[in-house]
C-alpha cells in the first residue's frame, strides 16, 4: 500500500510539471520574447544601476510576465549597436543619442514615452558648471581651464554645449579651454567638478538632482551655473518596431502607470522624475539639425 501510494504521488507529481509546463507554454505570447532586455544610456557609474533598476525590473516582469534584464552598456555607442543589433529591446537615450542611434547606427527603433521630470516637466537643460568658491563664475574666467564634455553621443554632455560654443559663442574649444576631454558619464562630471578636480564641465540639471537623492551632493547650490542652455525635450525610451503590437502596447501602458505604483513613486523619485509621457519620434526632429549643424568644419573641438 505504502509503494503503490508513492507511485501514485509520482505520478501525480509528473502530471502536475506538466500541466505547469503545458501553462507556461500557452501563456508565452506570438512573438514576444522570453526575456525583454533593457538598457540605458550611461549616467551614473556601472555599479549603482544594478541595485538601483531592480525595482523597475520586477515591476515589468511583474506587468509583462516575463523575465526583464538590464543590459549595461560600457558608452553610448554600445547602447546605440546593442539595440540596433537586436540584443536590447527597449533603450533609454537622450534626444540627440537617440537620432543618433537611428541615423548612424541604423537602429530600427521609436521612441514611446519620455521623461517628465520634478524639476523642469518635459524639459530639461544642458548647464556649464564650475566649483563654487573656485573663482571661476564666467565663461571668460573658464579660458584657459581644463573643460569636461561628458560623451561624444551625449545630448546635454557635449552635443548641446557644442552647438552652443559653434553658434553663438563662435569658441573653438580646444583653442580656448586648456584640456578638453570626455568624462564618461554625467555623474563623473558633477562629481569632478564638486571635488575640484575637473574646474569646467557641461552636465544635464537633472543629474544633479539625482546626485543629490544619492547623497553625493547638496544640490545646485554647490556650483556655479556659467550657461544654461534653452529647453531641451525630455529623454526618450525607444523599443524596437519589430517587437509584436501588443507587446508595444504593453510596455506603454506599463512605463505610464508606473508612477501609479508605492514603488514606482519612489523609484521616479530617486531619479529626479514625476513619471513618464507618451513621446512620438517627431518629437526629436531639432535634433537632426543640431546633427547636421555640428558636422560643419567650424562646429568641431
Amino acid at each position: 500500500m505504502r509503494r503503490c501510494a508513492m507511485v501514485r504521488a509520482k505520478v501525480f507529481g509528473v502530471g502536475l510539471a506538466v500541466l505547469l509546463l503545458t501553462a507556461t507554454a500557452l501563456a508565452q505570447k506570438p512573438g514576444w520574447p522570453k526575456e525583454l532586455v533593457i538598457a540605458e544610456v550611461p549616467v551614473e557609474s556601472a555599479a549603482d544601476y544594478a541595485s538601483r533598476y531592480a525595482p523597475f525590473l520586477d515591476y515589468l516582469k511583474g506587468r509583462l510576465g516575463i523575465p526583464v534584464r538590464l543590459f549595461l552598456g560600457t558608452d553610448y555607442t554600445a547602447v546605440m549597436l546593442a539595440q540596433a543589433q537586436g540584443q536590447v529591446h527597449v533603450a533609454f537615450y537622450g534626444p540627440a543619442s537617440y537620432v543618433d542611434a537611428i541615423e548612424k547606427a541604423k537602429a530600427p527603433i521609436e521612441a514611446f514615452v519620455k521623461e517628465d521630470s520634478i524639476r523642469s516637466g518635459l524639459f530639461y537643460y544642458s548647464l556649464m558648471i564650475s566649483k563654487k568658491g573656485s573663482g571661476i563664475r564666467t565663461l571668460q574666467d573658464a579660458r584657459g581651464k581644463d573643460f569636461a564634455f561628458v560623451d561624444p553621443e551625449s545630448t546635454s554632455g557635449y552635443k548641446v554645449p557644442m552647438a552652443y560654443f559653434c553658434l553663438e559663442a563662435k569658441i573653438r574649444p580646444r583653442e580656448y579651454f586648456s584640456r578638453v576631454f570626455f568624462a564618461g558619464t554625467h555623474e563623473n562630471v558633477i562629481l569632478g567638478v564638486a571635488r575640484g578636480t575637473i574646474p569646467v564641465g557641461v552636465t544635464w540639471d537633472t543629474g544633479i538632482s539625482i546626485a543629490q537623492a544619492k547623497g553625493q551632493i547638496r544640490g545646485l547650490e554647490e556650483f556655479e551655473v556659467l550657461w544654461k542652455s534653452d529647453p531641451i525635450p525630455s529623454s526618450p525610451w525607444a523599443y524596437r518596431k519589430d517587437l509584436p503590437q501588443d507587446l508595444k502596447d504593453a510596455l506603454r501602458k506599463a512605463f505610464l502607470e508606473f508612477k501609479d505604483t508605492p514603488q514606482g513613486a519612489e523609484w521616479l523619485k530617486a531619479r529626479g522624475l514625476k513619471g513618464f509621457a507618451p513621446a512620438s519620434d517627431r518629437d526629436y526632429d531639432p535634433f537632426r539639425k543640431i546633427n547636421d549643424a555640428l558636422k560643419r568644419p567650424e562646429c568641431q573641438l
